[in-house]
């Protein structure tokens, strides 16, 4: 069963996570995607990092490297691509709603990989969650275009890349203090993003509200949000730990 502590870790997590459709729906217009996906990052990792350096607690480079790039690439970089993408076609309710097959994805690859077994029970539970969701968020269905079946597509690439890297996350790097993996995890997205976000000047002035929710995105929703996101993995395991994701549609719409 959830502890206390695990509760409000992930309550805390979806509401941090959830806020950050709000963030994102005042900085892109102004800004673009690419832009405040590269400062969310950016941002989220140099505050942590400056927690760890006052702190005087360790990064741990040495040993945990190449987990820290694998974690930064596919588990914060290509998936914050992957969406930010997918919703310039889809509305933010169907992304919202694809976002929670994430534990779909890690109970699949956990029953494979670590023998975490994938029961009826388990799978009845998360299409539930999901099913409860899609309601919640007023979805019909309706004739998709290519377009937008592309988009769809984007968004479960996300979620795959979530499902894998929570279990690969308790595989290699359970050992790993949880403020150095996500200071280090922005920082490599940070890295692996910059080449592909413009470098040009932004068109016309942007408001101070909209680098304050940039900067909220960053410190918050990213930086706070992995520590916890990452002390999860390790105490409950990767599935239990992306049920969080079946919390952020209910924040969503709290915080909108």
């Amino acid at each position: 069963g959830l502890r206390p502590a695990d509760l409000a870790r992930l309550v805390a997590l979806g509401a941090l996570w959830g806020a950050s459709y709000l963030f994102m729906r005042v900085a892109v217009p102004h800004l673009g995607a690419e832009w405040v996906v590269e400062g969310r990052t950016l941002a989220g990792g140099a505050v942590l990092a400056a927690f760890i350096v006052l702190t005087g607690r360790g990064f741990a480079v040495r040993r945990f490297w190449r987990g820290y790039l694998v974690i930064g690439i596919v588990g914060v970089a290509l998936p914050f691509w992957l969406i930010g993408t997918a919703v310039k076609t889809i509305d933010a309710s169907t992304a919202a709603i694809l976002n929670t097959t994430s534990p779909i994805f890690s109970a699949i690859v956990a029953s494979a990989w670590i023998g975490d077994r994938l029961t009826v029970e388990k799978a009845a539970g998360i299409a539930l969650s999901i099913a409860g969701i899609a309601i919640l968020l007023g979805w019909t269905p309706r004739p998709m275009s290519a377009a937008e079946l592309a988009a769809c597509a984007l968004s479960l690439a996300a979620c795959a890349c979530y499902g894998w890297v929570s279990v690969f996350t308790k595989v290699h790097l359970k050992d790993a203090p949880s403020s150095a993996l996500s200071a280090a995890s922005c920082l490599v997205a940070a890295a692996a993003l910059a080449p592909f976000t413009p470098w040009s000047a932004v068109a016309s002035p942007v408001p101070a509200h909209a680098w304050a929710s940039v900067a909220a995105l960053g410190i918050f929703s990213t930086g706070a949000a992995f520590i916890l996101y990452y002390r999860l993995i390790a105490d409950l395991g990767p599935v239990k730990a992306l049920m969080v994701t079946l919390l952020i549609p209910v924040f969503g719409i709290f915080w909108g």
